[in-house]
């Protein structure tokens, strides 16, 4: 089980920055948007050249494995500066399977996937989050239920399963949360007054969630947030900050594990890194060789990374966590 206890100490005191302006992917896609264009290709252009991993679709966000099977969402082979913000469907659904094969999963609604982020397994479903979208589908592409929210500021960017009746959503363009039915697709408000800017993914924890900011292109200003399920008053708390734009978070055998693209002020090459209790930051040597990880699960055994600019992912052992760059 989870230990939560050092969360209970007192929030540092956190300035008041105005929220920067976000729009529905169905018009433009607002500061927040093209900060994580920019940031991305300029991860891209700067760090070292990756090493082989398991190839994926240009552009991929997540990976998802089931059975044998890895199944992938990618927002298109335009990269986030021409996709993200665009109503054109050229993001996609794919399956891997072991003898290398890459089959694209046509969903049967004939509607196509726009800026597709992540995804989660609910039951036999795959949930996935596009743009102000989410949608649910059988692994052949059966759609069971597409919603929309269709709200100034929405870009929905990361899904995880509370448990199986309720999946939680991260909303980036607006940074708050969304709690979601799993079998009718029914969006409603979770949080509201606990907003984190830059919202971008998250990992459920017992008690509370760990969520990572995105943060700007050119400051270490990315943070890890502790944000508690009750909202009685509570502010979301900051546990750890400087880092260059984070993306994801992982809870590895109660260790939490942040991925992003630009390291940390102490640490700028690494791309994981391991957040004691303590607050403190320690690189870890996974990922070090990649231009930047957009996201990671953990499934009880092995650690699943997503290499976006590199277009590959890898399969590590938990063990990865604790390794040491």
């Amino acid at each position: 089980m989870m230990q939560t206890a050092w969360f209970d100490t007192a929030a540092p005191e956190q300035s008041s920055q105005p929220k920067r302006v976000a729009t529905s992917k169905r018009s433009y896609t607002g500061d927040l948007f093209e900060m994580k264009a920019h940031s991305l290709l300029i991860a891209c252009t700067a760090a070292c050249p990756a090493v082989a991993e398991q190839k994926l679709p240009p552009f991929t966000e997540a990976v998802l494995p089931i059975g044998n099977d890895v199944y992938a969402v990618s927002i298109g082979p335009g990269g986030p500066d021409e996709e993200f913000g665009s109503d054109a469907t050229n993001g996609g659904l794919y399956k891997l399977t072991p003898d290398g094969t890459t089959e694209e999963i046509k969903l049967s609604d004939g509607q196509g996937l726009r800026n597709p982020t992540g995804m989660v397994r609910s039951s036999n479903q795959i949930v996935i989050v596009d743009g102000n979208e989410i949608i649910s589908t059988a692994l052949d592409g059966t759609v069971n239920w597409r919603q929309a929210l269709d709200e100034d500021g929405v870009f929905l960017y990361d899904i995880e399963a509370l448990d199986e009746n309720t999946l939680f959503v991260s909303d980036f363009g607006r940074g708050a949360f969304l709690s979601v039915a799993t079998q009718t697709g029914q969006i409603q408000p979770y949080l509201n007054d606990l907003p984190v800017s830059g919202l971008a993914r998250f990992a459920i924890a017992e008690t509370g969630i760990y969520a990572v900011s995105w943060g700007s292109d050119d400051a270490w200003d990315s943070a890890l947030y502790w944000v508690p399920h009750s909202s009685n008053g509570d502010n979301a708390v900051s546990l750890a900050d400087g880092f260059g734009n984070l993306e994801s978070v992982e809870i590895v055998n109660g260790t939490v594990v942040v991925g992003g693209y630009r390291g940390h002020e102490k640490y700028p090459n690494a791309r994981l890194m391991r957040v004691e209790t303590d607050g403190n930051i320690l690189p870890l040597s996974a990922g070090s060789h990649s231009r930047g990880i957009s996201d990671m699960l953990f499934d009880g055994s092995s650690i699943w990374l997503t290499y976006f600019y590199d277009a590959s992912y890898a399969e590590l052992p938990s063990q990865a966590a604790q390794n040491l760059d």
